[in-house]
């Protein structure tokens, strides 16, 4: 892992530091960036394929979904295009208020989380909007 720090304080909140991973996130599975770079592609073609079973019809959840395939697209260009397969991640921060250094990440990998928490908490509420219709009928 190479780390060269771009931009540093005392206890900034954010900070740019250059680190390449050849994990998943938290440097997971770094020893196999293969099979990462397959399931990404894998993600990709499975999310693409089942498009239509997803019902997508609605533009909150294409932006979900679009995060999503976007930052999947990201990291795998990254893993694809450099020598060695590694993604590139440069946002570093702190959180002052309990003391805690979150691990460095990149835009990407922003998108793929933002995306699917959104997915997930857009699917509760689905989950008991439907519930609320169907015990009204």
């Amino acid at each position: 892992m190479q780390i060269i720090d771009l931009i540093e304080g005392d206890e900034a909140l954010l900070e740019f530091t250059y680190v390449t991973n050849p994990g998943a996130a938290w440097s997971m599975f770094s020893d196999y960036p293969q099979y990462l770079t397959l399931l990404a592609v894998f993600a990709l073609v499975a999310m693409y394929w089942f498009r239509k079973q997803l019902e997508l019809h609605l533009i909150p959840q294409q932006i979900m979904f679009g995060l999503i395939c976007g930052g999947i697209c990201g990291n795998l260009s990254d893993r694809l295009f450099r020598e060695p397969a590694e993604v590139v991640d440069f946002i570093d921060t702190f959180i002052p208020l309990i003391n805690y250094d979150y691990p460095i990440f990149n835009i990407a990998d922003s998108g793929i989380f933002v995306g699917a928490i959104s997915y997930v908490i857009w699917g509760a509420f689905e989950s008991k909007r439907e519930k609320g219709k169907e015990t009204l009928e």
